[in-house]
C-alpha cells in the first residue's frame, strides 16, 4: 500500500466514526426530548443531516446505535481497570463508579427507555476485553457472571435513585455486601 493510499484510508476510518458519532448524538439528542420507541430512523438521520442510506450503512435499528455508543464505552472502561496495578476489590468498585459516573445523562435515558440491559449486554459480550478474563480458578466463568450482574445491579439501582451517591460511597456499600456474604 503506498503513502496514499494509507492516508486515504486513514482519513476514511475519521470519516466514518464520525459520521457514527453524529448518529449517536442526534439520538440522544432526541431521546432527551421524547422516549425511544417515538424517535424514527428518519428523524434520527434528519437530524445529524445525513441521507437515510447513511445510516443503514452503519446501523440496522436505533438500539445498534445505542449498542456501539455503550461498546466503546465498555471497552474504555475495560482498559481503565486494566490499568488497576492492584486489582483490588476496593479499587475496581471505585473506578467503575467514578468512570460512569460522568456518564449519568446517558445512563439515565437508556433507564427512562427500557435499556439498561444493553449495558450488561455489552460487558459480558466484550468480556475476553476485561481482567475479568484473566481469572484462573474452577467455574471462572461462573465468577464472572456473578460480579458482572451484582455491578450490573449495583449500577442500576443507583441510576434508579438518581445516581446520588458518590463513588467512595458505592465503594462502602459494595463492601459492605462483600463482608455480609462472607
Amino acid at each position: 500500500m503506498t503513502q496514499n493510499e494509507t492516508v486515504k484510508k486513514h482519513v476514511r476510518t475519521v470519516q466514518i466514526e464520525q459520521t457514527k458519532q453524529d448518529f449517536t448524538t442526534a439520538l440522544l439528542q432526541l431521546m432527551a426530548d421524547q422516549p425511544l420507541d417515538k424517535i424514527s430512523v428518519a428523524a434520527v438521520v434528519t437530524r445529524a443531516g445525513y441521507a437515510r442510506r447513511t445510516f443503514y450503512r452503519h446501523f440496522t435499528t436505533l438500539d445498534d446505535v445505542l449498542r456501539a455508543k455503550i461498546d466503546a464505552l465498555t471497552l474504555l472502561l475495560y482498559q481503565q481497570l486494566a490499568h488497576s496495578h492492584t486489582f483490588s476489590f476496593e479499587e475496581t468498585v471505585q473506578t467503575f463508579f467514578v468512570f460512569w459516573q460522568p456518564h449519568q445523562d446517558l445512563l439515565k435515558l437508556l433507564a427512562q427507555n427500557n435499556r439498561l440491559y444493553l449495558l450488561e449486554d455489552s460487558w459480558s459480550n466484550n468480556l475476553a476485553d476485561s481482567q475479568l478474563s484473566t481469572i484462573a480458578m474452577a467455574h471462572a466463568d461462573y465468577f464472572q457472571q456473578f460480579a458482572l450482574g451484582g455491578m450490573f445491579a449495583m449500577l442500576k439501582h443507583w441510576v434508579q435513585q438518581g445516581a446520588t451517591e458518590s463513588p467512595q460511597a458505592m465503594v462502602t456499600i459494595a463492601t459492605a455486601i462483600r463482608q455480609h456474604l462472607n
